[in-house]
């Protein structure tokens, strides 16, 4: 099970073990200086000066091991970190790559295990760093580290933060302008979030939390904001995070299960419209364009919807519709007529996306109850891309009030992002 170097027991696991000598080494190079470190993490481009002994990074990740008692005794990451006094190793079991993160002001470690033999070596706190999508955005601003981000490698319209917005404004942060994107490397950039479309990107760091497997997927998917604060040194913000978003999460689960009790699931059909007129919209067999998303199983939103007391609409019927047919990227689409009858038992509609005015829905059973969703509500469509991962917690609370508007134990509860499309709101 991976897990963080935090005791000298988890340093005998096989990851840590393979480099104990490395440990015992840097705590004899520090003790041979002259001052004791710090009692916290160096934050903010902080580096150390004259530190002589002692654990150089105080504050660490616990990565996960706080929730085996709450969430799952099973639960683990695809990624996982070991602590020695003046650096940390951060490994993705995925793709296989080591970070070594060096305390700033102190020399890089050398004589590397074979396993990190091609290890990247990064001098932490980071002060200058860029992403490739609004997704990571939240998870710099939560660790009060929004000064720190120089660039991003798409469109600020995009964005929805407004403080993110207002640096781009004043010069501060810069973005894509013309389809051309910043030059990073000029831009001095120490490490660029990215997902594995972006790792082409000027010292590219891979976030494989689309990655994470079910169960409890999506709250391993909003742990990156530990990942991404071990470069910052900001494990203490980031273990705070997690812990409150992972606290709302099961609480309102509790709360979900003190609603449903002996009753059925509501039953949640999922599915977002994709219009005609252009190359790559779904074309039908009756030769017309656009058609519905078809939803799957054991998805994020799956996950959601079943932890919000509902089940999800899972369709079996081929669709009659697919976009860039013949191609690697060909996709199924319903047609309406299909969706309406798939849909036809359905409690709740979502669209994950904006409505689509033009296609009658209206006989759903769903319509007629005035329980049909788009994601345009009072936060907006970009937020929902922008903190939908980072925030778990309040998609749950959001689902869990549009199934059961009426239950006094969700009274409090509001929709952030969800808005009720046949009230017109």
């Amino acid at each position: 099970r991976d897990v963080c170097a935090i005791t000298p027991a988890q340093q005998q696991l096989p990851f840590h073990a393979a480099i104990a000598v490395m440990a015992r080494r840097a705590a004899l190079w520090l003790a041979l200086l002259g001052r004791t470190a710090s009692a916290a993490n160096y934050v903010g481009g902080q580096c150390v000066v004259g530190v002589t002994s002692g654990d150089l990074f105080p504050d660490k990740c616990e990565y996960g091991t706080q929730f085996t008692q709450t969430v799952a005794a099973d639960y683990s990451l695809l990624w996982e970190v070991a602590y020695y006094d003046s650096y940390k190793f951060v490994k993705n079991g995925k793709t296989g790559a080591v970070h070594a993160l060096f305390q700033c002001g102190v020399d890089a470690p050398t004589d590397l295990p074979a396993y990190a033999a091609d290890a990247t070596l990064v001098s932490v706190p980071v002060t200058k760093v860029a992403t490739t999508s609004t997704t990571y955005l939240p998870f710099i601003e939560m660790l009060g580290e929004r000064r720190a981000l120089k660039a991003f490698q798409s469109s600020f319209a995009w964005a929805s933060s407004p403080c993110l917005r207002k640096m781009h404004r004043d010069g501060l942060i810069e973005a894509q302008a013309d389809w051309v994107n910043p030059d990073l490397e000029a831009l001095g950039i120490d490490v660029t979030f990215a997902d594995s479309w972006g790792m082409t990107e000027h010292n590219a760091v891979e976030l494989t939390d689309t990655s994470e497997e079910m169960p409890n997927a999506v709250l391993k998917t909003a742990e990156y904001v530990e990942y991404v604060g071990l470069y910052f040194n900001r494990e203490k913000e980031a273990s705070a995070a997690i812990a409150h978003m992972v606290e709302n999460w099961l609480c309102t689960k509790a709360a979900v299960a003190g609603v449903v009790q002996d009753k059925a699931p509501v039953k949640v059909l999922w599915a977002q419209y994709n219009a005609g007129g252009n190359s790559w919209s779904p074309k039908c067999a009756d030769g017309s364009e656009g058609g519905w998303s078809i939803a799957s199983a054991n998805t994020w939103y799956s996950e959601i919807i079943e932890a919000a007391g509902g089940i999800l609409i899972v369709p079996d019927v081929a669709g009659d519709c697919e976009s860039n047919p013949g191609t690697a990227w060909a996709t199924p689409y319903l047609s309406t007529a299909q969706l309406l009858e798939v849909g036809a038992d359905a409690d709740v509609f979502i669209s994950p996306g904006p409505w689509a005015a033009d296609q009658d829905v209206s006989s759903l059973k769903a319509w007629q109850a005035g329980r049909v969703f788009d994601n345009q509500g009072p936060r907006g469509a970009n937020d929902w891309f922008e903190r939908r991962v980072v925030e778990p917690d309040a998609v749950l609370q959001d689902l869990a009030v549009a199934f059961y508007p009426a239950a006094s134990e969700l009274e409090g509860l509001s929709r952030k992002w969800l808005r009720d499309v046949v009230a017109d709101e």
